[in-house]
């Protein structure tokens, strides 16, 4: 019989899977896998730090919707790439997260670059182990798998020591399972009745809304979104993930559900019906108090521990999102509901129509340019196959505001932990899995600091994407914060710095852009260059949508 290493049973169980490409930085204590991995045929996206790697791996199931895999050396390089973990948890990411670390005999005796990862990453996981036992590879890869995407997603952790990675395994003591074997493959539909209830109160409402969150994305396929609103006429805003799980242009589609970024959706309060499709009641919505406490609230979730959480509802239902759409779509279509809601339908568009001409009279040609005109003057430049990569700080929510999400996984920001740099990162995954694809990256100049090496990995991989960052020299949302409450600021100036030429020296290409009418002809030139590129763009500094949202809230207390 034939015998085999436990790397190469681990980098097969990995293949089974689906799992193709594998981000890392190479180490010591992951030597035998990466080796095992090079004769199994999985790529290796090597980046300039670990925390780049994770980011990459978050973008990349987020952007696709499947699992991804990052790898690291134990130790030092565990720790770098656990700073992204906290990140890819709350964003509800299925990220399978491995790293090596010195053999077993020696754990607990202060072996070499030793610490409790298992301990470290349970926090910010769904499930920590340890693999102690050769035999026992594939099980702890398929739970790894199994419990990243059952219910509402995300990350896990996977340890494996050298020893166990270079023992000799027979074959004839392995039994190999493939995945449907071992994974429920069958979508749990919602209780009939709470499907009924639920009918009877949208069809009763005379200003109802659908409002999509992270579980969407991995929940709910476009034509099953787009035939539940076009059965019911029942308007959608979309936030976090399943921004671009129903085009932004769709008639019914608001966008953002978030009315700190979209004056359209403040006009949630007005709602006498919600029905939340994976969208957590969380502090984006006052922890469900956002809404007028006459409404009736109809919560759609795959997690039971978020039904009801924070505030109470009318009808919660537990089930795959997918299947659940699909039963209140047919259960609708069969019903008698002869509400009418075009006037309400008239009332969002008049206020949607208002608040983009607002955002637009704010490109008024003048310099420093207003951060609006890098938008304004690109939009044509972005199709329904172009992918929008967002960092945080003031800039970026101009675009959040401003930009239309088409697709899904096309539309990524930061997600709730609001970390900065993973823009850049999110970019290279968006080339890993799209390389025909044009990749916008937008990022201000303090958080294009996080991750500016990774330009060399995206020359040593091919990965041409395009960066415009706005640079104002500052810190520019704390900046902003910090003026409106104590009427100071520290620490926020940053220099005046040509990030352009940076990027020029690692060997992309740059340019270097002041004037509103400079914008395209630059980003094109970006585009047909065939390098990865950035465009330095001098903006002025102001308070965004957000900003003064936020600003507002903490000074009418």
């Amino acid at each position: 019989m034939a015998k085999i290493t436990g790397s190469h049973l681990f980098v097969r169980s990995l293949k089974l899977e689906g799992i193709k490409k594998v981000f890392t930085i190479v180490g010591d204590t992951i030597l035998p896998l990466v080796d095992a991995a090079a004769d199994e045929g999985i790529e290796f996206i090597d980046t300039r730090h670990e925390g780049a790697a994770m980011h990459m791996a978050d973008g990349y199931s987020r952007i696709t919707g499947e699992p991804s895999v990052a790898m690291f050396t134990g130790g030092p390089g565990f720790s770098n790439a656990i700073s992204g973990l906290p990140a890819i948890y709350t964003s509800e990411s299925p990220v399978i997260f491995i790293a090596g670390c010195a053999e077993l005999p020696g754990k607990g005796m202060d072996t070499f670059q030793e610490i409790d990862q298992i301990e470290m990453a349970s926090p910010v996981t769904k499930g920590s182990w340890l693999i102690h036992d050769k035999t026992r590879i594939q099980e702890y890869v398929a739970t790894a798998f199994r419990t990243a995407m059952s219910g509402r997603p995300g990350p896990v952790h996977l340890t494996l020591p050298m020893d166990i990675q270079e023992q000799i395994i027979d074959e004839s003591d392995i039994t190999t399972y493939q995945p449907q074997e071992y994974r429920a493959m069958g979508k749990s539909q919602g209780d009939p009745t709470d499907i009924q209830e639920a009918i009877r109160i949208l069809s009763n409402s005379s200003k109802p809304i659908i409002i999509a969150g992270n579980a969407a994305r991995y929940g709910i396929k476009p034509e099953q979104i787009e035939a539940l609103v076009e059965t019911t006429g029942i308007p959608i805003f979309t936030v976090e993930q399943a921004r671009g799980l129903i085009d932004d242009n769709h008639s019914l589609c608001f966008g953002y559900g978030d009315g700190a970024l979209n004056k359209t959706a403040k006009k949630m309060v007005d709602a006498d019906a919600v029905l939340l499709l994976g969208k957590k009641l969380d502090y984006r919505y006052k922890f469900g108090h956002i809404f007028n406490e006459q409404a009736k609230l109809i919560q759609v979730d795959p997690s039971p521990s978020e039904i009801g959480r924070n505030r109470g509802v009318s009808v919660g239902i537990l089930g795959d999102l997918g299947a659940v759409v699909e039963q209140l779509t047919q259960a609708y279509s069969k019903s008698a509901s002869n509400n009418n809601l075009n006037d309400w339908v008239k009332e969002l568009t008049k206020v949607q129509e208002e608040w983009r001409q607002e955002l637009e009279d704010k490109a008024d040609g003048s310099t420093p340019m207003h951060p609006i005109e890098v938008f304004t003057q690109m939009k044509h430049l972005i199709d329904e196959d172009t992918f929008i990569l967002l960092d945080g700080g003031d800039y970026v929510q101009w675009a959040r505001s401003y930009l239309p999400a088409k697709r899904p996984g096309h539309f990524l920001r930061l997600g709730p932990l609001s970390h900065l740099g993973a823009s850049v990162p999110y970019g290279m995954a968006a080339k890993v899995a799209y390389p025909n694809s044009k990749v916008f990256v937008f990022v201000g100049d303090g958080a294009f600091g996080f991750y500016p090496m990774e330009y060399d990995t995206c020359i040593r991989h091919n990965l041409n994407i395009t960066t415009i960052l706005g640079n104002d020299s500052t810190w520019g949302i704390d900046k902003t914060f910090q003026l409106a409450y104590y009427e100071r600021a520290i620490g926020t100036d940053l220099r005046t710095v040509r990030y352009d030429k940076v990027v020029e020296a690692i060997g992309g290409h740059s340019e270097y852009v002041e004037q509103p009418n400079e914008i395209v002809p630059a980003i094109e030139r970006s585009l047909s260059s065939g390098k990865p590129s950035l465009v330095n763009c001098v903006i002025r500094s102001g308070a965004s949508p957000l900003a003064q949202a936020m600003i507002e809230r903490k000074t009418s207390k």
